[in-house]
């Protein structure tokens, strides 16, 4: 099992994502937001959780993997455009200097999309000058069983440096011929209006398009923090209009239902509670897992990669 420092944790959602993968094991969580940490504590009540990831430092070797999805709010379109600059999202530079400190054999870095524009260069530089060769993409949760249009940069740093050839993010299987039926048959089902009959309630999912139209188009929007006080997407139930709820908000970033329970969480936090979709991120486990086999090996032909079905 590879030891994980799990950095701005939110509500473990990198963690559950690569536990399910099989091949990691997190020691300690940092996360700032009490309410956050309570539900942290319910779902992983053996983990150790820091407050501030300005205040802890690691050693080389204490950790073989640190994962976090540092703060989006200046590098989001919705901000005010800083971007690493910013207060917030210029907590980068803390992730960097974690990294630089322990020396870990893999980070996993995980932001929104507009990163692509607002910081990635820089980024990605950082990690090549604290000796880190890295390799990114872009993956969309509604390709992963959720139905929820979440397009988010993941990137893969490695301290050993990626070998030449090696594929981390199967570019070249995502691009096959032989990979083209099954996505065009995935794409498909999404053209449902998931209208159904579900103990006797008739339930349609309803989303704002850029016209602020709604549209029946059977999958979510990205969902965000702020969606706690606008109505992003809507569901109609019997006939009467209401807010997507926590629950169904837990669904689609694939989380377990019962995931709050026990954690006293008002309305509005658990409308703050989101982050990492479980799926993509136990993929992503699945990937790492096979690229740390292949360097354990150094690669020996003819080393294939652990087929992973995505």
């Amino acid at each position: 099992m590879l030891k994980v420092l799990d950095l701005f944790s939110g509500i473990g959602g990198f963690t559950l994502g690569l536990q399910r993968s099989g091949y990691f094991e997190t020691v300690r969580f940092c996360e700032i937001e009490e309410h956050c940490q309570r539900v942290l504590m319910r779902n992983f009540p053996n983990i150790p959780i820091s407050s501030d990831i300005k205040s802890i430092t690691a050693s080389v070797g204490e950790y073989d993997v640190m994962c976090g999805g540092f703060p989006c709010q200046d590098i989001s379109i919705a901000g005010k455009g800083k971007g690493l600059e910013g207060e917030r999202s210029g907590l980068w530079f803390e992730y960097q200097r974690l990294i630089n400190e322990g020396k870990p054999k893999y980070a996993i870095i995980e932001n929104v999309s507009a990163l692509l524009n607002r910081g990635l260069a820089t980024v990605l530089r950082n990690l090549a000058e604290i000796g880190y060769d890295a390799t990114w993409t872009v993956f969309d949760s509604k390709f992963f069983g959720v139905p929820q249009r979440r397009r988010r940069v993941y990137i893969i740093a490695v301290r050993d440096g990626i070998p030449t050839d090696t594929d981390i993010f199967e570019f070249a299987r995502r691009n096959s011929t032989q990979l083209q039926p099954k996505m065009e048959i995935i794409q498909s089902e999404f053209t449902s209006n998931f209208k159904e009959k579900t103990t006797g309630r008739d339930i349609s999912y309803f989303t704002m398009q850029r016209s602020n139209e709604y549209s029946e188009c059977g999958i979510s929007n990205t969902l965000a923090k702020r969606d706690y006080k606008s109505y992003t997407d809507i569901v109609s139930e019997d006939g009467y209009l209401r807010r997507v709820t926590p629950t169904e908000r837990l669904r689609l970033q694939g989380f377990p239902e019962d995931w709050f329970d026990g954690c006293s969480l008002s309305y509005k936090q658990q409308f703050t509670c989101n982050g990492m979709t479980i799926p993509v991120v136990e993929h992503i486990g699945r990937l790492l897992h096979s690229f740390d086999i292949g360097m354990s090996k150094g690669f020996e032909v003819p080393y294939v990669y652990e087929t992973v079905a995505w």
